[in-house]
Parts: C-alpha cells; sequence; structure tokens
C-alpha cells in the first residue's frame, strides 16, 4: 500500500517512485510507474470495529484482499469520528480525482451509516464509476 506522509503545512511528502495520483503536484522523480492493476481505494468506519487492533487487522485484511484480487491498493480511508464523514469525503474526492476504478470495503456496514445501503452503494457507484466490493 501507498502511504503520503502530511507535514505540518499539509503538503504531501512521498517516498521516491511511491505517487499515483494523477493530480498531485509532487516531483516527476517521486512518481511511481502505473500499474498493471486496477487501482483501489479502501473504506472502513473505526467505531464499527471493537479496538484498535481490530482496526489493524482490518487494514491488512483489506491490504491482502486487494492483492489477491490483482488490485493496486492506492489508500485506505478510515472515518475516525462519527459526527463528520470527513474520511469518506476525502474517499470521494480520490475516487473522482485519480479515476480509481475499485473501492473496498470491510463490509457494506462500512457505508449503510451513511445512508440506505443499496442507495449509498448505487448512488457512489453512479457518481465516481468506481466498483464497490466488500471481502468475503
Amino acid at each position: 500500500m501507498t502511504t503520503a506522509v502530511r507535514t505540518r503545512d499539509l503538503q504531501r511528502v512521498h517516498p521516491a517512485g511511491t505517487c499515483y495520483s494523477l493530480s498531485c503536484n509532487c516531483d516527476p522523480e517521486d512518481r511511481g510507474q502505473q500499474s498493471e492493476h486496477p487501482r483501489a481505494c479502501a473504506y472502513l468506519r473505526e467505531h464499527l470495529l471493537m479496538c484498535t487492533s481490530e482496526v489493524n487487522r482490518t487494514k491488512e485484511r483489506l491490504t491482502q484482499f486487494a492483492a489477491t484480487s490483482d488490485l493496486e491498493l492506492a489508500a485506505i480511508f478510515v472515518e475516525e469520528g462519527t459526527r463528520s464523514p470527513a474520511a469518506f469525503g476525502r474517499l470521494l474526492d480520490t475516487v473522482v480525482r485519480d479515476q480509481i476504478e475499485r473501492v473496498l470495503l470491510p463490509s457494506m456496514l462500512h457505508f449503510a451509516v451513511l445512508g440506505s445501503r443499496g442507495r449509498i452503494k448505487d448512488y457512489f457507484e453512479a457518481a465516481t464509476g468506481a466498483q464497490v466490493l466488500t471481502m468475503p
């Protein structure tokens, strides 16, 4: 999984060759080669899981699921609060901006808190063109 580190002034700092964003302003030498695999992002809601270790295990499972599904996992968005879906907003922006093809969820419950299961999935897929997948 590729992660971007944010500094205090909120500029992105990428390890060399790890940026896959189509719209990032990083230096050309920081850009990675385009993957042969479809790109994916993952999303989970922290409060639906029992503890920090379960959040970490879920991230590992999402990473393994992406690898076994031949997907290039670009980022995992973790919703930390229950009041405002800030991570969901960042996920939506990233999927549209970077033309992400798949969004991975531990289960549809992680989307269902945003609206009815079928409607939020259908709306998200129609708005972004990305396919929403859940882990088996």
